[in-house]
C-alpha cells in the first residue's frame, strides 16, 4: 500500500504542463493553400510565372511543378524560399520535395539549411539540430517526399528554406512545414546564463536562440521547448550531449543574490498560473527554490507594484524532480519578472510555462514613478503533507537508514489513517444532514442571555421539501421550499417612467410589472390585494448590479410608527425618544412620487463617453453579472458637468461579454443609464462608458484602500478613542460605528427608492480616504470570496450566511431583507472582519438553522455578541432587532441611521 501511494506521488509531481509537442504536428497550409501566395517569397526565381516561389507546395504540380532559384547551388550559396506565418508558431517538422514536372524534372535538393525569424529576435538565426547540426540532409529523387522532425522544434513567424550542395548544381524545391499556433504567447526570456559544475558539466542553456553575452537576452530555448529534465540532473535526455535538461546556476557566482528571469509575450495578458519544473536532489546541494517573487508590467520596461510572493516548504525526504504551480491570481501584463531565491547551493530548471489568456481592454505602459495605490502583496506558503511533516527529521535521509525507512512507513501509515478518517467524517456529515435529526440538535447556544438554547429532536415542520446542492454536497430538508427561482430579465424602469403619467392607481396600475418591494408597495395602498399571479418581487436588474443614488432625488421614507421596537421604547433611553419624535410627523411619499422623482433625474443625466486608452487595467477582480471586472486606473475622467481633468484615479470597470447580443447591448446601455441617475454619496457611482469599440464597459468608481472586509483585517481593534498608534494599523470603536453609520446612510437611500441590495456585506463596501464608505457590488464576484458564497442547482450563488430567512427559504427579498443583512454586517465591522458570520457551522448547518424561523420553532441561534469589548447592550439589541422574524418588526434604514448618528455623534475621523 504504502509502495502504491509513493508512486501514485511521484507521478502526480512529474506531471507539468507543458506545449504538448505530440499534439503539434500538423501541416501549416503549404500544400492545402491555407498560407497564401502572397506570403511565399524568394531570393530569386529563375522564371517568376513558371518556377516562382508560390509554385513550391508540397505534392502540387502547379507549371512548372516547385520553386527553382535563378543562382546554382553550392555549400556558398544564399538562396532562399521564405514563409511568413505573421504570429508565432511552433514548428515541430519540415518536408521537402523535388521538381517532378510530370516526369520531365530532374532538379531536387540533397540537403538544405534553415533560417528563422520571431519578432523578438530581430534577426534572422540558423537553425541546429541537437547534436548542433545545420546542414539537414534532403531528397534523394525527384518524386518522394522527405520529412525531418525538428529537435528542438523551432519557435517563428518566419521560415527560410536555403538548399545546399555540396558540388554546383541546379535545384528546385517543394516545402511543408508542420506544427501549431504558439498559444502560450512567450516570445523571448531574459536571464543569466547557466553555471558549469565540475571541469565537464555545463548546466547551460544550449539551445537558447537569442544573444549570448553573459545574460542570454531576446530569444527561447530550454525552458519552454516542451521537455522536463531526467531524474539525475547528470543524465541528459539528448543521446549525444551530457547536461541537456536541466538548467544551473549555483548561489556562490550569484553573489547570493536571487535568479532572475524575465518572460515577454506577444499581447497584454491575463495571468492564472505558473509552472516550474525543478530538480530537488538534496543530497548532491540541488534543492527547489525557498522562494519565488514575480512581477508584472505592460509595457515591459518597469515593474511596479507588489509582486506575488511564493514560499515553498523545503523538501528533504524524496529526491524526485518536481512541478511548482504558483497562482497568480489574474494580474496583468505583457512581462513577467521572476527571481527565484536559493535553499541550497544549486537551483536548477527545465522547464517555465504560463496559464494565460489575452485580456480584454487598452492598457498603459507603467511610467518610473507610479501613482498607483498601495496593495497588499499577496503572500502564500505551499503546504504539502503529503511529503513532509512537522515531525520528520530535517536531516539529510539515506535510504539505506533503518531510521529512515521507519520515518518513511510512519508518514505513509499516517496518511492511510488521516484518509481513512476524512471518509468516516463524510459518511457521519452525510448522515447528519438528513431531516431525521438535525445536525444543530448538539450544538450549544452562540448566544448570551434570554436567548434560547437549540433543543434536540427534529425541526421539521410542514413545508413543501426541498434541496440545496452546492460545494458542500447536498442539503436536504423538508422544511424548506425549493431553491429560489433565478431574478428575471431587467426590470423595464425607463417604459414604467416614461408610462408613468397615465397611470392612475400605483399598485394596480403596476401590476404587470415587477415591482420595487411589496412591502412598501402595501403600504402605499393598504387594501390592495397582491394578485395571485406575482411572485416575489426583484428591485434590481441583475443580484449585484447596484451602484445607485442621492438623497436629493426623493424624499425619504417614514419612520416605523408605534410597533414594539427598540426605537420606540422608553425605556431604551432619551436618545431613542428623541429619534421617536423626529419621526413624528413625517408624510411618506407615495410610490408615483418616487419614480417621478427619478424619471426627472433621468431625463437631466447623460452618461459621459470616456476614452478607453486612458484606462489602465491593474488586476481582475472576477467575472460578473455584465462580465469581466477589472481594477484599473483612469487618466482624467471626468464629473458630471466638470470638463476639466481630475488627474488619475482608481475605477472598477466591467465589461460586456465579447460575443454579447444586441439585446444584451440594449439591456446593458439601459441600465447604465439608470444607474447613471441615480446618486449618493455612500453608494458607487457610474462615472463613464466606452462605447466606440467592442467589448462594451462602464466605468464605475473605485477607492483607495479597497474593500472594507479586507481592510478591516489589516489593522488592529485600539482600546480609547484614537484611531492610530505608533507603528500599528488601529481602528478604534468610535471609527468602526463611524464607517458602519455610512454604510446605514447608503443603505437608507436606497429603501428611500425601494431598491434591495440582496448581498449587502463587509466585501461589498469600499473604504477611501478619511475611512469614507461607499456601498458596491464588486465583492459578489471576487473570486477571493467565493467560499462566503453558496451555489444551487440552478446555477445561482446565495450568501447564505448573511441573507434572512424569508430569502432563503421563499425567495422573498425586501429592503427588510437587507437590513437582516446590515445587521450582519455590522457583526462583521465589531468583529474587525476576522470572523465569518457562524463561522462554527457548515453552510448546511447555517439553512437548517434559518428554517427553524420557518417554522417558527424557537430554536433559532443568533449570532454571538460581537467580540469587541466597547460593543455596548444598545448596539448588539440593534443587530437582535433587525433579526427578528417578521419583517413588519425589523427597524426601518432611516430608524437605524438615526440612531448610529446619535451614538456617533462628535466624533470625526482623523
Amino acid at each position: 500500500m504504502g509502495m502504491i501511494l509513493w508512486m501514485l506521488t511521484t507521478v502526480l509531481w512529474k506531471a507539468v504542463e507543458s506545449v504538448d509537442l505530440s499534439q503539434c504536428s500538423l501541416p501549416l497550409g503549404m500544400e492545402s493553400g491555407t498560407i497564401r501566395d502572397d506570403d511565399i517569397t524568394a531570393s530569386s526565381s529563375f522564371d517568376s510565372n513558371n518556377v516562382g516561389p508560390h509554385h513550391g507546395r508540397i505534392r502540387s504540380e502547379i507549371l512548372g511543378g516547385a520553386w527553382c532559384p535563378k543562382q546554382q547551388i553550392t555549400t556558398e550559396s544564399r538562396e532562399w524560399l521564405e514563409i511568413d506565418l505573421h504570429s508565432v508558431h511552433v514548428i515541430t517538422a519540415a518536408e521537402t520535395q523535388g521538381r517532378f514536372g510530370n516526369g520531365q524534372g530532374q532538379e531536387f535538393a540533397e540537403a538544405y539549411l534553415i533560417e528563422y525569424w520571431r519578432p523578438k529576435l530581430g534577426k534572422w538565426v540558423r537553425y541546429r539540430d541537437v547534436k548542433g547540426n545545420e546542414v539537414l540532409s534532403g531528397n534523394t529523387n525527384t518524386y518522394l517526399e522527405e520529412k525531418r522532425e525538428l529537435d528542438p522544434p523551432i519557435w517563428a513567424s518566419r521560415i527560410r528554406f536555403l538548399p545546399y550542395s555540396y558540388h554546383r548544381r541546379t535545384v528546385c524545391m517543394r516545402v511543408e512545414i508542420y506544427g501549431c499556433y504558439w498559444s502560450d504567447g512567450i516570445i523571448s526570456y531574459s536571464m543569466p546564463q547557466g553555471d558549469k559544475r565540475g571541469s565537464e558539466w555545463e548546466f547551460f542553456d544550449a539551445t537558447y536562440d537569442g544573444y549570448w553575452d553573459g545574460m542570454l537576452q531576446r530569444g527561447l530555448g530550454q525552458l519552454t521547448d516542451g521537455k522536463v529534465g531526467p531524474e539525475n540532473f547528470k543524465m541528459g535526455y539528448y543521446d549525444s550531449e551530457r547536461g541537456q535538461g536541466w538548467v544551473g546556476w549555483r548561489n556562490d557566482t550569484r553573489n547570493a543574490q536571487p535568479v532572475e528571469i524575465k518572460f515577454e509575450f506577444d499581447q497584454v495578458r491575463e495571468f492564472t498560473a505558473a509552472h516550474i519544473f525543478c530538480n530537488n536532489q538534496f543530497t548532491r546541494d540541488v534543492q527547489v527554490f525557498s522562494e519565488a517573487k514575480l512581477w508584472f508590467s505592460v509595457g515591459g520596461k518597469y515593474f511596479t507594484g507588489d509582486p506575488i510572493t511564493y514560499t515553498y516548504m523545503e523538501d528533504r525526504i524524496f529526491e524526485h524532480s518536481r512541478n511548482i504551480t504558483i497562482k497568480l491570481h489574474h494580474r496583468i501584463g505583457r512581462a513577467v519578472k521572476i527571481q527565484l531565491f536559493f535553499a541550497a547551493r544549486w537551483i536548477m530548471i527545465s522547464e517555465v510555462n504560463f496559464d494565460s489568456a489575452p485580456a480584454n481592454g487598452n492598457f498603459s505602459e507603467e511610467v518610473p514613478v507610479s501613482n498607483e495605490a498601495p496593495a497588499q502583496p499577496e503572500v502564500y506558503v505551499e503546504k504539502d503533507f503529503s511529503h513532509t511533516s512537522s515531525n520528520v527529521p530535517v536531516s539529510t535521509p539515506n535510504s539505506e537508514d533503518p531510521t529512515y525507512m521507519a520515518v518513511l512507513i510512519g508518514v505513509l501509515m499516517a496518511f492511510i489513517i488521516l484518509l481513512a478518517l476524512a471518509i468516516f467524517l463524510m459518511v457521519s456529515r452525510h448522515r447528519q444532514r438528513k431531516c431525521f435529526a438535525s445536525p444543530l440538535a448538539t450544538k450549544t447556544a452562540l448566544s448570551a442571555g434570554n436567548h434560547q438554547h437549540l433543543s434536540t429532536g427534529s425541526s421539521c415542520g410542514t413545508g413543501t421539501g426541498g434541496s440545496y446542492s452546492g460545494k458542500e454536497g447536498t442539503i436536504v430538508s423538508s422544511c424548506l421550499p425549493p431553491p429560489p427561482p433565478a431574478p428575471p430579465d431587467a426590470v423595464l424602469l425607463m417604459d414604467r417612467l416614461v408610462k408613468l403619467d397615465d397611470y392612475q392607481e400605483p399598485y394596480q396600475a403596476l401590476s404587470p410589472f415587477y415591482s420595487y418591494s411589496n412591502v412598501v408597495m402595501q403600504s402605499v395602498n393598504n387594501n390592495a390585494a397582491v394578485p395571485a399571479d406575482v411572485s416575489y418581487d426583484y428591485a434590481v436588474p441583475e443580484t449585484g448590479t447596484i451602484p445607485l443614488l442621492s438623497p436629493e432625488a426623493t424624499p425619504p421614507l417614514p419612520c416605523s410608527g408605534d410597533k414594539d421596537s427598540l426605537f420606540s421604547k422608553g425605556s431604551k433611553g432619551s436618545s431613542n425618544r428623541s429619534i421617536k419624535d423626529e419621526c413624528k410627523g413625517k408624510k411618506s411619499p407615495s410610490q408615483q412620487e418616487v419614480l417621478s422623482a427619478l424619471k426627472r433625474r433621468l431625463e437631466q443625466t447623460v452618461v459621459p463617453d470616456f476614452p478607453r486608452h486612458r484606462l489602465r487595467m491593474l488586476s481582475k477582480i472576477g467575472e460578473g453579472a455584465f462580465g469581466t471586472i477589472y481594477v484599473a486606473e483612469a487618466d482624467g475622467i471626468p464629473e458630471y458637468g466638470i470638463a476639466a481633468s481630475l488627474g488619475k484615479r482608481l475605477v472598477a470597470v466591467k465589461f460586456l461579454l465579447q460575443n454579447a447580443s444586441e439585446k444584451e447591448k440594449m439591456n446593458f446601455h439601459r441600465d447604465v443609464r439608470i444607474l447613471a441617475a441615480l446618486e449618493d454619496v455612500n453608494i458607487a457611482r457610474v462615472l463613464g462608458v466606452c462605447t466606440h469599440e467592442e467589448p462594451l464597459c462602464v466605468v464605475m468608481e473605485y477607492l483607495e484602500h479597497g474593500d472594507l472586509n479586507q481592510f478591516l483585517k489589516s489593522h488592529v481593534f485600539a482600546e480609547g478613542t484614537r484611531t492610530l498608534q505608533m507603528g500599528v494599523k488601529s481602528l478604534s470603536f468610535n471609527c468602526l460605528l463611524y464607517m458602519a453609520t455610512q454604510i446605514a446612510s447608503g443603505m437608507r437611500y436606497l429603501e428611500t427608492l425601494n431598491f434591495v441590495h440582496r448581498d449587502l456585506a463587509t466585501r461589498n463596501c469600499l473604504v477611501g480616504k478619511a475611512y469614507h464608505i461607499k456601498i458596491s457590488d464588486f465583492g459578489t464576484d471576487n473570486e477571493y470570496y467565493s467560499s462566503d458564497y453558496y451555489k444551487l442547482d440552478n446555477g445561482m450563488t446565495i450568501p447564505v450566511r448573511w441573507m434572512a430567512w424569508e430569502s432563503l427559504c421563499m425567495g422573498k427579498y425586501t429592503t427588510k431583507s437587507d437590513v437582516w443583512s446590515f445587521a450582519v454586517t455590522l457583526w462583521e465591522i465589531l468583529n474587525m472582519g476576522r470572523r465569518r458570520p457562524y463561522d462554527g457551522l457548515s453552510d448546511a448547518e447555517v439553512v437548517e438553522n434559518l428554517s427553524h424561523l420557518e417554522t417558527n420553532s424557537g430554536d433559532f441561534l443568533f449570532l454571538p455578541r460581537p467580540s469587541s469589548p466597547s460593543c455596548t447592550n444598545d448596539i448588539y439589541d440593534l443587530m437582535l432587532e433587525c433579526w427578528r422574524r417578521l419583517e413588519s418588526e425589523r427597524p426601518s434604514f432611516r430608524e437605524i441611521h438615526l440612531f448610529l448618528q446619535r451614538k456617533n455623534l462628535g466624533y470625526a475621523p482623523l
